[in-house]
């Protein structure tokens, strides 16, 4: 983690002459059962190719382990677009969209992505009823056979709903509710809940930590995500601070579940 942050410090400098490239790095970890777990290193690279609209690239770095068997290797690779438009009323609405393909990178016959490529889009609304709260909805939808993130259930629509408060000038609170609506198995629909804060550390670069809880469904028992960097959005279309987001991202184009890892160190 130590190299982490001096890696990204060194590139926060770099391009602190040129505000339209930044990028994240997220390590996160979450608990499916007593014997199943995924673990993620991701990065986010993002350029703001005109005002309202963002291009971004989240490569990651999965390990699943289930029992004695461990699969590990790079996730297929997420490419997005993301556009957005701020309203210039007293609340300050924001509409936001984006669509993104999914490149088969990973291997799929150890189960490391699903071997195809895949469109999926998204779609969200923000306000601040107050100087220091946000309160936004996002959704998101697969328009393919496989699923946007390893922990969507599949033809589901993926429904978020998240809070921000801004404690200090440096210190954002964050608390978000979601879950998979419509999908093949409603009866194990995911539900949790996530809560995380967010400190700016220096100009644009900025900590995050987030956990998740399960409240019912397929849902990951608990889970855990740090992340650090100057991209504000990451590859989403509006909110950069909901715990559940950050969650999710870090295991877009991940594992796929139906993948057969070897026993010992990896496939």
């Amino acid at each position: 983690m130590v190299v982490l942050i001096a890696c990204l410090s060194l590139f926060s400098a770099a391009l602190a002459q040129d505000r339209r490239w930044a990028a994240n790095a997220t390590i996160g970890t979450v608990h499916l059962s007593d014997t199943t777990s995924l673990d993620a290193m991701g990065a986010v690279l993002e350029f703001r190719a005109l005002r309202w609209l963002t291009l971004g690239a989240a490569p990651t770095l999965v390990r699943r382990t289930a029992g004695a068997q461990t699969t590990s290797g790079f996730g297929d690779l997420p490419l997005t677009a993301a556009a957005s438009k701020q309203l210039g009323t007293a609340w300050g609405p924001e509409l936001a969209a984006a669509v993104s393909l999914t490149v088969p990178t990973g291997d799929a016959a150890c189960g490391l992505g699903s071997g195809v490529s895949s469109v999926g889009v998204e779609a969200g609304a923000g306000i601040s009823p107050a100087e220091r709260v946000h309160v936004s909805m996002d959704a998101s939808r697969s328009l393919s056979a496989v699923t946007l993130s390893s922990l969507d259930a599949p033809q589901s629509t993926w429904l978020d709903l998240d809070a921000d408060v801004d404690v200090t000038g440096r210190l954002t609170a964050s608390a978000s509710l979601g879950g998979d609506f419509g999908g093949v198995d409603t009866a194990a629909a995911a539900r949790e809940v996530g809560a995380g804060a967010r400190y700016t550390l220096s100009g644009p670069l900025a900590l995050s930590v987030d956990v998740t809880h399960r409240l019912s469904g397929a849902a990951p028992t608990w889970g855990l995500a740090v992340t650090l960097g100057t991209a504000n959005a990451g590859l989403s279309a509006l909110d950069p601070s909901s715990p559940l987001w950050h969650q999710r991202q870090v295991f877009v184009g991940g594992v796929n579940s139906r993948g057969r890892g070897k026993a010992g160190t990896g496939c």
